[in-house]
């Protein structure tokens, strides 16, 4: 049986329209594409879980079954190895957490991977608890897409160690260019300090305004930029919709919440492009 390829979406700057991106790609690669999903919500803030299931779901669950915050074993709850069991890690998973999209499971997250930093501090091999758990449910899945919190902190180091590949998701203006270097700068430190390889599957730009001159500048210079000559730019753009920022409250994907808004269309548009460069 062949193995998940495993994806990192990351961006340190916030508001980049991230976990926008791993939630309804992840729906649109199982939904059009027939692809087995998995998507990991890394970040303590849960909206990509709340993004696809409603509040008192994500609340029942988390406290029947377990979140991310049990798999890291943080929050002072639990013994020590209660999900070292595959069977206790599988318990976590959410299957098919939309029913009109089977294929589509998730990993909620939850507030107290806030202490996820402070708990692991002296845990050795720290940065690896992820891959190790995730190497149990690989061959269950096409694609596992890691939404990662706005930093590179322990979640985000295990989410990239863990990975085949990082997705990085940016607004085209000024400070997001900045920030981008700063990434691939700090990502090279990591490879080099926690011995790990992992390519870029490329950058795709969100929230753009079509009418705003300096988006539509800064997505021309970019890709010229001698620093950035080696990475992938997705042809695929994501306009600032709102359906888009609406369908969260439906914890719905956008493919459900409105198929003809303008940002399921370019959703649909870059799951195809991601297939392809898998």
């Amino acid at each position: 049986m062949s193995k998940a390829v495993v994806t990192s979406l990351l961006n340190m700057k916030g508001g980049v329209g991230k976990t926008t991106v791993a939630v309804n790609l992840a729906a649109y690669l199982a939904r059009d594409h027939g692809k087995r999903v998995l998507l990991v919500d890394l970040d303590p803030q849960t909206n990509a879980s709340l993004s696809l299931m409603p509040e008192k779901a994500w609340s029942a669950w988390a406290a029947e079954h377990g979140t991310m915050a049990d798999i890291f074993e943080v929050g002072g709850e639990g013994k020590r190895g209660k999900h070292d069991d595959p069977h206790k890690f599988k318990d976590c998973i959410v299957h098919n957490v939309v029913p009109e999209i089977p294929g589509l499971d998730l990993i909620p997250s939850h507030l107290k991977l806030t202490f996820l930093d402070l708990d692991l501090a002296a845990r050795p091999g720290r940065e690896r608890i992820l891959g190790r758990k995730l190497d149990k449910v690989l061959g269950d899945y096409d694609v596992i897409l890691c939404d990662c919190p706005p930093n590179l902190q322990t979640a985000t180091q295990n989410a990239l160690y863990a990975s085949d590949y990082f997705l990085v998701p940016m607004q085209p203006d000024y400070l997001s260019s900045v920030g981008l270097g700063l990434l691939l700068d700090r990502l090279d430190y990591l490879k080099s300090e926690l011995e790990f390889k992992i390519k870029c599957l490329g950058v795709v730009f969100t929230r753009v305004r079509r009418h705003v001159a300096f988006h539509q500048e800064t997505m021309e210079r970019l890709p010229e930029e001698k620093a950035f000559k080696k990475l992938h730019f997705f042809t695929t753009v994501i306009p600032e919709n709102i359906a888009i920022s609406e369908a969260p409250m439906s914890a719905k994907p956008i493919a459900l919440y409105d198929g003809s808004a303008s940002g399921a269309e370019a959703f649909r548009d870059l799951a195809t492009e991601i297939v392809g460069r898998l």
